[in-house]
């Protein structure tokens, strides 16, 4: 385990000039839809991919932090939900935590860890992983031993599930992740508020332990969907963020497919694609829940293109008010 104290120090040396590199963001302050009334809010970002050689894309990431401080409500947390980079390299993950560390330290983090942070299928996934727990342990101080945790943030349980395999296309879980969550889950119930699950991949992209589909995860969250309130969040495919297309509920319970933050049209920094910058905001009140699409990069709501027109953003109607 690399100390702490040596990967800050190294870390923020190396952001400090990369976020001067980039300027300062000129994009407004913004909210959320209803301020007095709004019980939670917090961000969901996803498929950073930072490369140390990449600078278009590290500016994307860069700004897009930098406007989503924005926020004049702040943030209960803010979601990385994996691929935070490329190869799980050293620098990688040096850019990555350090600047996440120095623009949103006052903020609740949440990384995920997707199938590129530990190699995307190659290197040694012991290692990987574990360089991806000092990192979190250094910047974010979660002393983690699995890919997979939970924390409780104003009475709502969010829930982080993570990959136990170096694989590429789908998610492996063990038992013993299955078994945790549905402790996790039998508390969830009891808190009377939504519960919402973070994972890099889609609920449909589970593997058992002969590397066979299963479905096993999405009856396990759509029976505790019925009658309590859950929400996932995924990204991997790298889908833009659309109205017909981003916002399922197929499975018996909503499901969020979140962009790649950093889509590029080209590697130059003139062509940062327009779609670049995209992830969410979820704002939580007495009786619904709005995920919206904001363009982190603009500073701007996202339209919807592709639908009725306006914002792409969607309404959920709670089965539980919030309790206080």
């Amino acid at each position: 385990m690399i100390k702490a104290p040596i990967l800050r120090v190294f870390s923020v040396m190396i952001c400090l000039f990369m976020v001067l590199a980039c300027g300062i963001s000129s994009a407004p302050k913004y909210n959320v839809r209803e301020p007095e009334s709004c019980k939670l809010n917090f961000a969901v970002l996803s498929d950073s991919h930072i490369e140390g050689n990449n600078f278009a894309r590290y500016k994307v990431f860069e700004r897009s932090l930098q406007n989503l401080k924005k926020n004049e409500s702040g943030h209960d947390a803010v979601v990385f939900l994996g691929d935070n980079t490329m190869n799980g390299q050293n620098i990688e993950n040096m850019l990555f935590h350090g600047t996440v560390g120095m623009l949103l330290k006052d903020e609740t983090v949440l990384p995920v860890v997707g199938n590129h942070d530990i190699g995307n299928g190659q290197g040694d996934y012991d290692t990987l992983r574990n360089r991806w727990y000092d990192y979190t342990y250094a910047f974010f101080g979660k002393e983690l031993d699995t890919p997979y945790y939970y924390e409780v943030i104003d009475g709502c349980y969010f829930i982080v599930l993570g990959p136990e395999e170096q694989l590429v296309h789908e998610m492996y879980m063990t038992e013993a992740q299955y078994t945790w969550l549905e402790g996790v889950l039998d508390k969830a119930a009891g808190s009377g508020k939504p519960t919402f699950v973070f994972c890099h991949y889609p609920s449909d992209y589970m593997i058992d332990e002969n590397e066979d589909e299963t479905e096993r995860l999405i009856d396990m969250l759509a029976a505790y969907n019925e009658t309590n309130d859950l929400f996932y969040f995924c990204g991997h495919t790298h889908m833009p963020l659309f109205q017909f297309w981003s916002f399922h509920n197929f499975d018996g319970y909503p499901e969020t497919y979140l962009p790649r933050l950093t889509e590029l049209a080209g590697s130059g920094d003139n062509e940062i694609f327009e779609r670049s910058g995209v992830g969410v905001e979820v704002e939580v009140y007495e009786n619904e829940v709005v995920i919206r699409g904001r363009n982190f990069y603009t500073g701007e709501w996202l339209e919807d293109e592709d639908g009725p027109g306006g914002f792409c953003e969607v309404t959920y109607p709670l089965k539980n008010a919030f309790a206080e």
